[in-house]
Formats: C-alpha cells, structure tokens, sequence
C-alpha cells in the first residue's frame, strides 16, 4: 500500500516539500482541470523521479459520467484521452472521477436513466482500454442539482453493467461521514484507493484524522482490505498529526 497525498498545481510545490519531509509518502494524486495544465506539470517530472513518486489523476468535478447529452458526455471521453496522451511520459497510475449530476428532480424520477448514461460512458469503445478509472463515492445535500454516487446501489449496478475491465473503487471516508452506505462491506473487492479525511459529517472540510468523527476502527477495517493508495486528502497542516495516528495503527 502506497502512502499519498492529494495536490493541486497551485500547492504542488509544497507536496513536493512535504514527500521530501516525510518519506513514508510515494504517491501525489494531482487535480487536473484543463489541457492547459498538462504542460505545467510536466515541469516537475524530474521532481517526481528522483523522490521516486508515482501519479494519480483527478479528474475535474464538472466531468459528468452521467450527462444526458452524448455530445458533451463524448467531449469528457475526449478530455480524459488527452490528458493522458499529454502525460504518457509520467505513467499515471490511474484516473480518479466522481460519476457526476443531475436536476434532483428528474434523477428522483429516473435514476436509472443516469445509472445507463454512465455505464455506457464507461463501455464507449472510444474510452482508452488501457487507462484505469476509479470512481469515487459522494454525498449529495438535495439541491436543485444532485449526484450521483452516493449510495452502495450506483456502484453495484454500474460495477454489474459494465464491460471495462480497468475500472475500480475509490472510497472517500470524508464522503462516507456525510452520505453512510456500506461500501467497504459490498465493494471490498473493488477498492483500489482510499481518499481518507475527516470531517463533523455536515461540511466535507477535509481535516487531519481525529479532529472529526471519523473513529479509528472504521480506518482499521478499511486498511486490513489492504488498498494499493491511501491518500490523505487533508489540509497540509494536519499530515504529520494523521501520519502519527495511522502509524498507531
């Protein structure tokens, strides 16, 4: 199990500080939002190299798997085919995706309409086979938008559904404290990487393990299925803190 951290280009900098600093960590998942971004990071692959890192994807939080029209749903197949043409040269290990949204009220109406739209993003044969994707479980606070990927029963039918053999789990802890299924229990077998933060359940404020409710049995339970990521997705502040604590354990 690989030990990371998430970043974005405008911090990345100070992840790479942090990996130095504390050398348990070997993995960055890196939050991509435009082409134009690829070119940036690049910049640091010498960085990534000689701390012997490997890279995650994240990818942008307006992708939606889900979209109702297939031009633009096509458009988001075209941007995650780029991405990683662009960046062939750092071996993204995978590429992260919440499955995305719709109007609340035609999702209550529909959902299985939305759970299609995603599987059949996920089959398009346009979709490089050889990328992994991990989708990743939300909360949703029952807006005039809601998403996706907030109950065990989006990721059993999509995982059930569909054909792409490189397709996987993330499971977000902080996510779990605000939308509770049992993922771990009925996804076991899916779960390649763990975004682990804490929160009071309400705000998914990304704080240090043990400044929220999240108990120390559930991270138990979540590291004996041994995930091959475990990134801590928190304020850099709180890492040394977190890193204690999972050492404890």
């Amino acid at each position: 199990m690989k030990v990371g951290i998430s970043a974005l280009l405008f911090n990345i900098e100070e992840a790479i500080e942090i990996c130095k600093s504390e050398k348990c960590i070997k993995h960055i998942e890196i939050g991509i939002d435009n082409l134009e971004e690829c070119e940036e990071l690049l910049r640091y692959k010498k960085d990534f190299e000689e701390l012997n890192l490997s890279i995650g994807i994240h990818l942008p939080m307006e992708l939606n798997t889900c979209e109702n029209i297939i031009y633009i749903r096509n458009s988001w197949i075209s941007f995650i085919n780029e991405i990683n043409k662009q960046l062939s040269t750092l071996n993204i290990e995978y590429f992260n995706m919440h499955l995305g949204y719709a109007m609340t009220s035609r999702l209550n109406n529909n959902r299985n309409k939305y759970l299609k739209n995603t599987v059949e993003f996920l089959n398009d044969n346009c979709l490089d086979s050889n990328i992994v994707i991990c989708i990743e479980n939300t909360y949703s606070k029952k807006g005039d938008f809601s998403n996706i990927g907030n109950n065990v029963i989006d990721f059993e039918y999509i995982f059930n559904n569909t054909m792409r053999k490189k397709l996987c789990f993330c499971y977000d802890t902080g996510h779990f404290l605000i939308n509770k299924d049992d993922y771990i229990d009925k996804l076991s077998e899916k779960i390649k990487i763990v975004h682990l933060s804490d929160n009071d359940g309400i705000i998914d404020s990304h704080i240090g393990i043990g400044k929220g409710i999240l108990c120390m049995n559930h991270i138990k339970k979540i590291l004996e299925y041994n995930p091959e990521y475990l990134v801590l997705e928190i304020d850099y502040k709180d890492i040394k803190d977190t890193l204690i604590n999972l050492k404890s354990l």
